[in-house]
């Protein structure tokens, strides 16, 4: 079990336990049924669940339960009758249906802010359909992880320890309005990142120049893609490409081995730099140095270019 599961059923037992200890205290009196008790638990555990798990909190199943149990307690202690149950729920359900509208509101907007808090290490998780996309760092000493601004952006975050996730999504359909629009988003240079971005037709700058990356996963379709490698650290990329154009910029000072698994693409790797040894691409120093970028190239009908 994890510790969101573990969150979750703590909760359960801890509010169960406390129903039945206030009726066996008396407190809760015997001609009142447990149950809306129950409800309110087991509400209040997914509520504390999701504010738990970060991103986006989905308040109808907790919202309702929680109501429910409320009702169904003040009416069997004669608070309430049965008359206020169709009107309660309209007024709960006008709530959440407001509440939504502002939330799609401001998934709209696309902004990305996600604190750094205690993170030492982050994977992030890009999905970007199409339109200009721009991966850059903050400045030095920044207290956050992520920021940027997209159309039609969605975020989630987990966190455990020093350890968090990021999942950036770009809505399914919103792409389609936002070509003319760009994505950015640029991230914290103290955490080590293990990236994984998928984009479609899109027009991509990525630079990893200033950032700490232990890995590095592209894979894009249809678009144009130009990647700064690390400059400091060992990173392991891979790229699979589709019918596009990658290029993979190292920089100086970095060493790289280079594989290529690919059958149609045009490949274009700078063999003063990366000379070619055997079935990969490799800088001689490549072995005794410790910035360096262990690079593999996959894909079909695509343009490769590493310098």
């Amino acid at each position: 079990m994890d510790r969101h599961g573990s969150v979750f059923v703590g909760t359960i037992l801890i509010g169960l336990g406390t129903v039945f200890m206030l009726r066996a205290l008396d407190v809760w009196p015997d001609d009142v049924s447990t149950w809306p008790g129950v409800l309110i638990v087991v509400g209040l555990a997914i509520l504390i669940d999701q504010l738990m798990r970060g991103g986006y909190v989905s308040w109808f199943a907790p919202v309702v339960l929680i109501g429910l149990g409320v009702y169904f307690l003040l009416r069997d202690i004669d608070v309430v009758d049965s008359d206020f149950l169709i009107p309660g729920l309209l007024i709960v359900a006008g709530i959440l249906v407001i509440g939504a509208s502002f939330r799609r509101r401001s998934a709209a907007a696309g902004v990305v802010d996600v604190p750094l808090e205690r993170a030492g290490r982050a994977r992030v998780r890009l999905d970007h359909g199409g339109g200009e996309l721009r991966i850059g760092s903050l400045p030095t000493g920044s207290h956050t992880l992520a920021s940027g601004q997209g159309g039609g952006v969605e975020q989630r975050i987990k966190r455990s320890g020093d350890r968090v996730d990021v999942s950036l999504r770009q809505r399914p359909g919103s792409w389609a309005r936002s070509l003319g629009k760009g994505f950015s988003v640029d991230l914290n240079r103290s955490v080590q990142y293990d990236l994984e971005f998928n984009t479609g037709a899109s027009d991509s700058k990525i630079d990893l120049s200033d950032l700490l990356v232990a890995s590095f996963q592209l894979k894009t379709g249809a678009s144009s893609t130009k990647v700064w490698a690390p400059q400091h650290g060992h990173t392991r990329a891979t790229v699979d490409a589709g019918a596009a154009s990658v290029a993979f910029i190292v920089p100086e000072g970095v060493a790289a081995r280079i594989a290529t698994d690919t059958g149609l693409a045009d490949v274009k790797i700078d063999t003063r730099r990366f000379p070619r040894q055997g079935d990969v691409y490799e800088s001689l120093d490549y072995a005794s140095v410790i910035d360096r970028l262990e690079l593999r190239i996959k894909g079909g009908v695509a343009s490769f270019t590493v310098n």
